[in-house]
């Protein structure tokens, strides 16, 4: 479908399978007729319609079309209600953007070439991702070739699309799946772009590019009950660990054949050796091995596997990590070596244990449903490594001082990193909030370790998310990503927020436009310029973008003057709004 119909102010019904075939509906519910809409999430329209027996309530049915201010919305839900004693149905529709995951990339398709191909920026050449589980740089348009076709419309799905501000290359992994969910990819790798289709257009921006001033402005004189101020500090992440690509690695070594017998060699070779007999042996929480007795090859968990390899050198330790603390004495990771091992958790409360195959590889049991494996120790590094004084014995000696075993030579291939995984913080945020850990940030792609910090710097949230909700008195169609300048005059307080989202009631004249404010935290900041000096000046605060963070002084003063400024609206007060 062609992007060149205009509403004028009418909702239109439009046939699904024949695009001339429409008609203009009027028996809709003005009050029930709502939009709502989000950054990057919901874009819907809902309504009620009674039968005037009109075609265009006999058109209400699923994936036909409603026009309505320029947007294309697909019918996908309706429902039999009633009003004012009549039938009517309760309609709920999507922007036709989400009808893209109708489509599929299917895998054979794009081996086949079958599949518009990707251009790069030599328009003369394109490429053709692999579905293989590799990335390819790419930038936001390649995606967009890919996954929906042409940016002309001349594509399955008749839509276009386009791209607006400079989005610099980086690797991204493309799947056999549907276009809207192969798209996603854009906002998942470019944290910060914006997805907000117009009629049949996919327009796709950079931050820049989609948050811009237009003229408006929202003033609150007195009632600043109209504004509700949600903030939530548990979204907070600002350390997490950078965890990147990994390649395959294999060596060779020996190690005993039979179950633990005692009458293994010396050495810190036969301690690593023996250990290494039991990778692949899979995690069973509270399993055999060491001091519990029974197989340990059907299964072991972190204590019992350190439990069995010192049973195998004729030490005996507890297969429990509080317990096994008395069996050792903590040392500095610089006198690591072989059969040392490393606990998680504070003394009196550790809760995981690996054992050291040298000084800068551990070997353990990780957790359910994984096996026995070797990491680097930054993987996953202890809390404290310590060291039992039987064990260094036997690492201490000759590899010929003691019994022979039977051994067999073993292969043993393993992942290793381009790059160790390492801690990043957010030390504005570190600083000012205390630590909020989050999960590990990973990428299969990435084996830069500059590229990966920047990477998981992008997906923290150094700040609480603030939002705030402003209810209009006007019926004016907010502009989503526009930044408004808000004023609370009874304190003082100027700063420019941006339009996040809003439910707007096009055809009422009593239901009220809401709008959300400032959703990311990234735009209210300095307030003791505002708060502390009300009498004397107004601070403005500019939103640009950079990862700022607030005092907790801050945060106490914010909140003081809100509830001041709530007391003083149930005495008079107006909203006014402008633009």
């Amino acid at each position: 479908m062609k992007n060149d119909y205009s509403s004028n102010g009418k909702v239109i019904v439009i046939d699904h399978s024949d695009n001339k075939h429409r008609a203009v509906l009027k028996s809709f519910l003005p009050d029930s007729f709502y939009w709502t809409v989000a950054i990057n999430g919901d874009f819907t329209l809902s309504f009620t319609a009674y039968d005037d027996g009109s075609e265009a309530f006999s058109m209400l049915t699923g994936q036909n079309i409603i026009l309505d201010h320029e947007q294309y919305f697909v019918i996908k839900q309706t429902s039999d209600t009633k009003a004012n004693g009549g039938t009517a149905l309760q309609v709920s529709a999507s922007q036709v953007y989400t009808d893209l995951a109708r489509y599929r990339v299917w895998d054979n398709i794009a081996k086949n070439n079958s599949h518009v191909g990707t251009p790069t920026d030599d328009a003369s050449q394109t490429v053709q991702p692999a579905l293989d589980g590799t990335a390819t740089t790419v930038k936001p348009d390649q995606i967009l070739q890919f996954y929906i076709g042409n940016a002309d419309g001349s594509n399955a799905q008749h839509l276009k699309w386009a791209v607006h501000g400079n989005f610099t290359a980086q690797p991204v992994v493309f799947e056999a799946t549907d276009d809207k969910s192969g798209i996603s990819k854009i906002t998942e790798t470019w944290t910060d772009a914006v997805i907000y289709p117009h009629g049949y257009c996919v327009d796709v921006y950079t931050h820049d590019e989609f948050y811009k001033s237009y003229g408006h402005r929202i003033d609150y004189l007195h009632d600043t009950s109209q504004i509700q101020l949600d903030t939530d500090t548990s979204v907070i992440v600002n350390q997490v660990r950078a965890v990147g690509a990994t390649y395959s690695s294999s060596g060779t070594g020996t190690a005993d054949t039979g179950l633990p017998n005692g009458a293994l060699g010396a050495g810190s070779g036969a301690v690593a050796a023996d250990a290494r007999k039991y990778l692949g042996v899979p995690y069973v929480w509270g399993g055999a091995g060491g001091a519990r007795g029974g197989n340990p090859y059907s299964g072991m968990d972190c204590s019992s596997f350190v439990s069995q390899v010192y049973k195998d050198f004729g030490i005996n330790i507890p297969a429990y990590t509080v317990a096994m603390e008395s069996s050792f004495h903590e040392i500095p990771y610089s006198q690591v070596t072989t059969g040392d091992v490393g606990f998680y958790g504070p003394h009196g409360g550790t809760h995981h244990i690996c054992l050291m195959l040298d000084h800068n590889t551990m070997i353990y049991e990780p957790q359910p449903g994984e096996k026995c494996k070797t990491e680097p120790v930054n993987y996953y590094r202890p809390s404290w490594f310590a060291r039992n004084d039987q064990m260094a014995a036997v690492v201490a000696k000759s590899s010929d001082d003691s019994g022979t075993a039977t051994t067999e030579t073993y292969n043993d291939t393993s992942a290793q990193y381009y790059f160790q995984p390492f801690l990043v913080t957010d030390e504005e945020s570190y600083k000012r909030w205390g630590p909020f850990a989050g999960e590990d940030v990973t990428s299969d792609t990435i084996t830069d370790a500059s590229q990966m910090k920047d990477y998981a710097m992008k997906q923290m949230v150094p700040n609480p998310s603030i939002s705030i909700t402003v209810t209009k008195i006007t019926n004016e169609k907010p502009i989503l990503g526009e930044k408004v300048r808000l004023e609370i005059k009874p304190i003082n307080y100027v700063t420019f927020v941006n339009v996040t989202g809003f439910t707007w009631y096009p055809y009422s004249n009593n239901m009220a436009t809401t709008i959300n404010l400032n959703s990311n935290p990234k735009t209210i900041l300095d307030y003791d310029a505002s708060f502390h000096n009300s009498t004397e000046k107004t601070s403005t605060i500019v939103n640009n973008w950079q990862k700022m963070t607030w005092t907790k002084q801050e945060v106490r003063t914010f909140g003081e003057n809100i509830q001041n400024a709530d007391d003083d609206s149930n005495k008079s007060g107006s909203t006014k709004t402008s633009g």
